[in-house]
């Protein structure tokens, strides 16, 4: 008898609990229900950078940053088709003849430009900024890698949304393409699925690949990028996605073909993979700081409701360990936080390409 009053007691108290639990993610909902309606009745329209249209035809340069690619440099230049006005080899560093094979084998359809091993990012800087004193704004930078694994008949669509007017900066999806991340590695398969989640919210913007550096830009973004900031090594894509995104340019993911050979890669991937995540991970409280407490252009009803809902949800994991219903508050204000940002990250974006 005193068994059977124990067990319904417990019952009792776990409903109460989940009653408890429910009524305060139900309130939640209502009060972030009524900040969206409010928002959205608000001129969405206001603040929109404005776009300027390229004039004249549109210079296409292709980036090629090389370290000891020997092998492969000649196949990869002889690759790109004859449509690119100008290739640039970004020689970072190279102990091997690699800046002597991509010269003899450009020919007049390019230049070599040597660096003393400023990583893979400082060579796209530099390649970047040679492409625009030689053509100006009105052209678009793609960055190939010189050890073939990107295709160089993927080109045409990785410039396309730039030529269109519809986006800033372009980047490769192996997972677009019909083939797959065909020969990725498994490790390397779940690695960029976590830095492309880590990505998507410190750049305000859904990436599916992160780590693939086929990528074009405009001539107008790299002239108006900030230089003095930059991410030298490896990370760079990450760090360039999640700058780019927190400033409100406009991004897509256009499908490209998956290529593994002989190469060999330089990364040191545990180290790689936990200096690339603390990065993003700041990145991702410095755009909600950003978006959400100095912008002068975020909707105050917004910044409220952002605000509530981030660190109201940390909160309400605290608290799991004591009251576990409080995971369902944890979860409802991260699920609408992530809806509330989604609109936001359109909005700076005009709505084109977010």
């Amino acid at each position: 008898m005193t068994e059977t009053r124990s067990a319904k007691s417990r019952a009792r108290t776990t409903a109460e609990a989940i009653l408890s639990a429910w009524s305060r993610a139900t309130n939640t909902i209502r009060i972030v229900r009524r900040f969206y309606n409010l928002w959205m009745n608000d001129s969405v329209g206001s603040g929109f950078k404005d776009r300027i249209a390229s004039q004249g035809p549109m210079r296409v340069v292709v980036v090629m940053p090389a370290r000891d690619e020997a092998e492969l440099i000649s196949s990869s230049i002889d690759a790109i088709p004859p449509s690119v006005d100008w290739i640039i080899v970004v020689n970072d560093g190279s102990t091997d003849d690699t800046a002597k094979i991509a010269i003899e084998t450009l020919g007049g359809r390019g230049e070599v430009v040597s660096t003393e091993g400023v990583g893979v990012g400082g060579a796209i800087q530099i390649g970047s900024q040679y492409a625009l004193a030689k053509y100006g704004e009105d052209c678009v930078v793609v960055v190939m890698a010189g050890d073939g694994q990107m295709d160089a008949g993927d080109l045409p669509r990785v410039i396309q949304p730039i030529q269109e007017g519809l986006a800033d900066h372009v980047k490769g999806n192996r997972w677009l393409h019909p083939d797959g991340p065909r020969g990725m590695p498994w490790v390397r398969r779940i690695g960029t699925w976590w830095l492309s989640r880590l990505t998507s919210l410190a750049s305000g913007v859904r990436v599916r690949d992160s780590q693939c550096g086929y990528t074009a830009t405009s001539g107008q973004m790299i002239a108006a990028w900030d230089w003095s900031k930059n991410w030298q090594g490896y990370g760079y894509p990450n760090w360039w996605l999640m700058e780019a995104g927190r400033q409100g340019f406009r991004i897509e993911e256009v499908p490209v073909k998956s290529i593994y050979g002989s190469e060999k890669s330089g990364i040191k991937l545990p180290r790689f993979f936990f200096s690339v995540s603390w990065m993003l991970w700041l990145g991702v409280w410095r755009r909600g700081i950003d978006w959400y407490i100095r912008s002068k252009s975020t909707h105050f009803a917004l910044k409220i409701a952002a605000c509530t809902l981030w660190f109201g949800g940390w909160s309400a994991l605290f608290w799991t360990t004591q009251e576990p219903m409080s995971a369902l508050v944890f979860f409802a204000s991260f699920f609408l936080l992530s809806m509330l940002d989604h609109k936001e990250s359109k909005r700076r974006r005009g709505n084109i390409g977010a």
